[in-house]
């Protein structure tokens, strides 16, 4: 029984496959008959069957291909003095069979090709208009969050001012305090000065009463000389009392203007803080803005080129999105 090998575009033999590849018009009349199947062949792209079918057509002018070809290497395999007419037919077969499944899959091939390059395009277009959106939206938030910081500060102040304050009062009750007590030890100094020396002298006077009168004399200098010793001693206990008082209160002012110093610096440092950080974050967002205002007037002043050239505003759109893309190769929109 004679085997029948068969792929819908052609039916070949095995007994007469010799014939096919080393006969005068073989192989050109099955390339001639696939051809003409091929070319006759119809079918609508815009629609999923008629691509299915044309992928199919092309499928099977492949397998066309690969029969020939095992058939050729099995008269190879067979005929081996003939192999340079099989080689040379099988190489005409694939050669013309890879044009004509590609010539067949054309339609479909740049269908996908369009149809990839207009969905890219939308997507870069959703793409666009989403990054505006956030950026106008980031803007807002930004200009919010610059509200919230500024009142951040101005709380900040009022109550390093507050508390400035009530410092200075506590160290001005301190100073006050250290005064009024400086004072109270200088009365009781001066008062038990005043003491011991009546009660020395009462002493001494006492002493000398009941002495001999011939020590009379000498009791009465002696008693001089120790009032005058004590009004000397009075005088300096109170000189010293007044230094001592003197040195307690200029401490007290130091101490306060010491701290009064230290709270005006860390108020001025937090202030310079605030203003550079104020000042830095809204020259970033200044920079920002002018760079999205930038961007889209080089887009209208493109669009309106582009329409002065004939084009229609949803054509300028695309073209511009096709550019902004990288689709259009050697131009470019430098912003």
């Amino acid at each position: 029984m004679t085997e029948v090998i068969s792929n819908e575009l052609i039916v070949v033999e095995k007994l007469k496959a010799v014939e096919v590849f080393t006969g005068p018009a073989g192989v050109e009349k099955i390339l001639a008959d696939i051809e003409g199947k091929v070319a006759s062949f119809q079918a609508d792209v815009s629609t999923p069957k008629g691509r299915k079918e044309i992928a199919s057509m092309a499928y099977k002018v492949s397998q066309s291909k690969v029969l020939l070809d095992e058939l050729g290497k099995g008269l190879v395999s067979e005929w081996k003095t003939k192999s340079a007419l099989v080689d040379a037919a099988r190489k005409t077969a694939r050669d013309r069979l890879d044009a004509l499944r590609d010539k067949a899959r054309e339609p479909l091939t740049a269908w996908e090709e369009a149809e990839e390059k207009r969905l890219a395009a939308e997507k870069l277009a959703q793409e666009i208009e989403s990054a505006h959106e956030s950026a106008l939206a980031e803007h807002a938030l930004f200009l919010k969050a610059q509200e919230l910081a500024a009142k951040e500060a101005e709380l900040a102040r009022i109550e390093a001012e507050r508390l400035a304050k009530e410092e200075a009062e506590r160290a001005e009750r301190e100073a006050k305090e250290a005064a009024e007590k400086a004072e109270q030890e200088r009365k009781a100094n001066e008062e038990r000065i005043r003491k011991e020396a009546e009660e020395k002298a009462k002493r001494e006077a006492e002493e000398a009463a009941a002495a001999e009168i011939r020590e009379a004399n000498r009791k009465a200098a002696e008693a001089q000389a120790a009032s005058e010793k004590a009004e000397r001693d009075r005088l300096a206990a109170i000189a010293r009392a007044k230094e001592e008082q003197e040195a307690a209160v200029r401490a007290a002012e130091e101490k306060a203007q010491k701290e009064a110093a230290r709270i005006e610096n860390e108020r001025k440092a937090k202030e310079a803080a605030a203003a550079a950080k104020e000042k830095a974050e809204r020259e970033e967002a200044e920079r920002k803005a002018a760079d999205v205002e930038h961007r889209r007037s080089i887009n209208k002043e493109v669009i309106a080129g582009l329409l002065s050239a004939g084009l229609n505003d949803k054509q300028a759109k695309e073209v511009i999105t096709a550019i902004v893309g990288g689709m259009v190769k050697h131009i470019f929109i430098k912003y």
